[in-house]
Order: structure tokens, then C-alpha cells, then sequence
């Protein structure tokens, strides 16, 4: 490989010029199946030398996933390829941040994100759901991916301010945020892109937008801070919460920076999941028969503890994982197993592809809830299933999205039946692994 690479032992992969080629498929069509293509040429762990001399090693292997993400994670940080360009319309939000800085907000954050402090917010989302769902609508052929994705949305700004928000100022907080969001992954996806910008104008207006929507959080932040009530919302959690080394609280922009975090990691992962849910459960009659009898008798607080609910929810990410990758950068030099290299090296965890590993997975293209399930119906944790990642950064949201979709999944199925139309969703794997739609037939129950 490259001159700088001599010394290491690098996985088998391609070079620069080797890359050029694969790069058009890789990029531009679908780059799971340009991944999952490559694993089949090289094996579970390939590598690729990027523009720049920049080594990427590629894996799914669950040891090398694990050793990166957990046992020596204190050697990887998120890499800037995505990190620098989000934090620059986001902020520097915990998902976005490093080093000290990230360690000292997740440290912050984090009490107000385990389970029993999320108590009080589950009423919220129950009572968003519900909401949402008497306009629901019934048919042949409805596309239920633009419906899910906009109830997650309120939801996760529902979950952020408790409090009725101006009808305008809802739908302005929706377009400024997703104008950016789908600027943001088409940046990151297309490279060449950003030639484009002094004609277009294009960064001009997602630099208006992020800063627009900053004010908009900002005036929502100053009047909370006036109010004498209590919301037992995430942005009272966020107010309240006190640095162990000061005793002070956040500034303002750190708030703002995580505001946009929970809603930009919160929606888009959890609408997607449940869209890919629903259309599995649709081509599973036994499954969907199942969970319609599960969800009779239990309310939204027993929907959360409820193990087959859980175990839909578990094989639907196996299969549809959200984050689909990530990518760590190495610190310092490092290796795992038979392979060395370099600081710098970009280590891309591909989730998709592990979650499907023979090794680990039987009949692993197969739909089939109950392999979460042991022999007693409780839940079992498999080791090869990075959903949330793993370590330390792993998503802070995680018990609040299981049970905001487990939630929706008992209000929904005691509601409505759904049935496959022989549409079949495209996968489109981005910044998250949306699909392009998910057309079903709705039906009310009882209909």
C-alpha cells in the first residue's frame, strides 16, 4: 500500500487508485451493498486508502466492532469527517464533541437520561401518540414513512418543552431543522457537493437556517428561565443540571448545542425504526397476530416492560439498524488481532453487516422476533448487536427510545391492522438508514 503505511500489517483492501473506481458505486448508489460487496472479495475486515493517504479500515467483525468501541476506547475518537461538518450547523453536542469537552457534558447529561428520571416523560409521548393517531389515516396504499417521521418529530420537541408551542412556530422549528438536516446528509454523502456552493448559494442558507433555528431554542430557553413552573421536561432536565467540579450550570450555547443533539440523533433514528418495524411486522402475519394480542390489556407503562414488544422492537433494529455505521479515528497507533496501523486510521464499525453474520446469526436475513426471546419468553442480550453502539458513547437516548416505541406499538396495533401491499422499501443508507417509503394497507380495527 502507500509509502506510509509500510510496517503495519493492514487488512487486505484497495489502494488509492483502486478506489477511484469502487467509489462511484461505493458513494453514489448504495453503499451498503458496495460494503457488503467488498467483505465478500476480502473478508469480515478490509481496508481502503481514502484521498489524502487516509488509511479506513472497514469491519464487522464483533471482536474488532467491541475492541474499538469498548475495550480500548479511550484511544478513538469520532472522527471530523462528519463530526467537524455537523458541530458546525449543530454545535458541539454530545454527539458531536470530543475528548474532555464530551466527557464533561456526558457526565452532565447523563443522570437525567436513566430510566426512573424518564418516568414523567413517558406520559408525554403517550399522550403525543395518541393524539396523532386519531388522524391516522386508512387505506390501500399508505405511505406511512412521512406520517412516522412527523410524529417523531413532535414527539422529541414535545419531550424537549412540555409546553403548547405557537402553531407557527412548530412548523417553523420542522422546516428550519429538516432543511438542514437534509443539508447536512447531502453534504456528508456528496463530497463534490460543496464545489457547488458559491453558485448555489446552498451553505449560505444552511448557515441562515442553523442560525435561525438557534434563535428560535434561545427565546424558548430565556422564557423558560423567567417561568416560575415545572415541566419535567428534558430542557428542565437540561436547565437544572449542575457540572460535580463547579456546581454551575450550563451556559446557553452548550444548552442549545444539546437541544439540537436530542432532536437531530432523537427523530430521525426512532422514526426510521419504526417504519422499517412496521412494514416487517406487515410481510409477518404470525407476528403481527401476536403483538395484537399482547397489546390487549396492557396500558403504555406495561407496554414498556412487555418482552415480545421489546423483542419486535430488538429484531427490527438487528435488521434495520438506524445507525447502520459509525466511525472512530485512532489516536495513537494501535492494533487487534493480525492486524497494525497507524494513528489517524478511520475504524468504520458496519453494523448492517454484523447484525446479519452468519457466525452469529442464524438464518440471520429471516425476520423472527423470538430469537431475542429465551425459553421462558424473557429477553436475552445476544454479543454481536450494537443497536446503540457500545462503551462509553454509547446513545444516551437508548432506554427513552425503546420505550417511545414501544409505546407508539401498543397505542398503533390497538388501534389499527396494517397488511403488505407488495411494495418493497428501498434501503437508503445515510447519516441514518432511512428507507425511501413504506407503503401498507391500514385498516382500522374492528373495521
Amino acid at each position: 500500500m502507500a509509502k506510509d503505511h509500510t510496517g503495519y500489517h493492514i487488512p487486505k483492501g484497495f489502494s488509492a487508485t483502486g478506489l477511484i473506481y469502487r467509489s462511484i458505486r461505493y458513494y453514489f448508489r448504495n453503499s451498503i451493498k458496495g460494503v457488503t460487496i467488498n467483505m465478500a472479495r476480502f473478508g469480515d475486515t478490509y481496508s481502503a486508502i481514502f484521498p489524502g493517504n487516509r488509511l479506513v479500515i472497514v469491519t464487522r467483525d464483533a471482536g474488532f466492532v467491541n475492541y474499538v468501541l469498548r475495550e480500548n476506547h479511550t484511544n478513538y475518537h469520532k472522527s471530523e469527517f462528519t463530526s467537524d461538518k455537523a458541530a458546525r450547523l449543530f454545535g458541539n453536542g454530545l454527539l458531536f464533541s470530543n475528548g474532555d469537552y464530551w466527557l464533561r457534558q456526558r457526565r452532565l447529561i447523563q443522570p437525567g437520561f436513566h430510566s426512573k428520571r424518564l418516568q414523567g416523560l413517558y406520559d408525554i409521548v403517550a399522550g403525543t401518540v395518541d393524539e396523532y393517531l386519531t388522524t391516522f389515516p386508512t387505506g390501500d396504499n399508505v405511505d406511512i414513512y412521512p406520517l412516522v417521521h412527523q410524529l417523531a418529530f413532535e414527539i422529541a420537541i414535545r419531550s424537549l418543552f412540555n409546553v403548547e408551542l405557537p402553531p407557527g412556530m412548530m412548523v417553523e422549528l420542522s422546516t428550519l431543522f429538516h432543511g438542514l438536516q437534509e443539508f447536512f446528509v447531502k453534504e456528508v454523502n456528496r463530497p463534490l457537493r460543496k464545489l457547488t456552493y458559491p453558485l448555489t448559494g446552498a451553505d449560505r442558507l444552511a448557515k441562515r437556517r442553523s442560525e435561525n433555528l438557534r434563535g428560535l431554542i434561545r427565546d424558548i430557553i430565556r422564557r423558560r428561565r423567567i417561568d416560575p413552573g415545572t415541566y419535567n421536561d428534558l430542557l428542565d432536565m437540561l436547565l437544572s443540571a449542575r457540572y460535580e467540579d463547579t456546581g454551575l450550570p450550563m451556559d446557553e450555547d452548550p444548552i442549545i448545542d444539546e437541544v439540537l443533539v436530542l432532536l437531530f440523533a432523537g427523530h430521525e433514528t426512532t422514526a426510521n425504526t419504526l417504519s422499517w418495524m412496521l412494514g416487517l411486522i406487515a410481510s409477518q402475519p404470525s407476528v403481527l397476530k401476536k403483538l395484537q394480542e399482547e397489546v390487549e390489556g396492557i396500558d403504555a407503562n406495561g407496554s414498556i416492560r412487555n418482552e415480545y414488544i421489546n423483542a419486535v422492537i430488538n429484531e427490527s433494529m438487528r435488521l434495520r439498524p438506524a445507525a447502520w455505521m459509525t466511525d472512530r479515528v485512532a489516536l495513537k497507533d494501535d492494533r487487534y488481532g493480525p492486524y497494525s496501523y497507524p494513528k489517524g486510521t478511520i475504524i468504520l464499525s458496519f453494523f448492517y453487516g454484523l447484525h446479519r453474520h452468519k457466525d452469529h446469526w442464524e438464518d440471520g436475513e429471516a425476520f423472527r422476533p423470538e430469537r431475542f426471546l429465551d425459553e421462558n419468553g424473557k429477553m436475552k442480550k445476544p454479543t454481536a448487536y450494537f443497536p446503540f453502539g457500545a462503551g462509553p458513547r454509547m446513545c444516551i437516548g437508548n432506554n427513552f427510545a425503546m420505550a417511545e416505541m414501544s409505546i407508539f406499538v401498543q397505542a398503533f396495533f390497538r388501534k389499527f391492522s396494517i397488511a403488505p401491499t407488495g411494495q418493497v422499501p428501498v434501503l437508503m443508507p445515510l447519516m441514518t438508514l432511512r428507507p425511501d417509503k413504506v407503503i401498507l394497507k391500514v385498516m382500522g380495527r374492528g373495521a
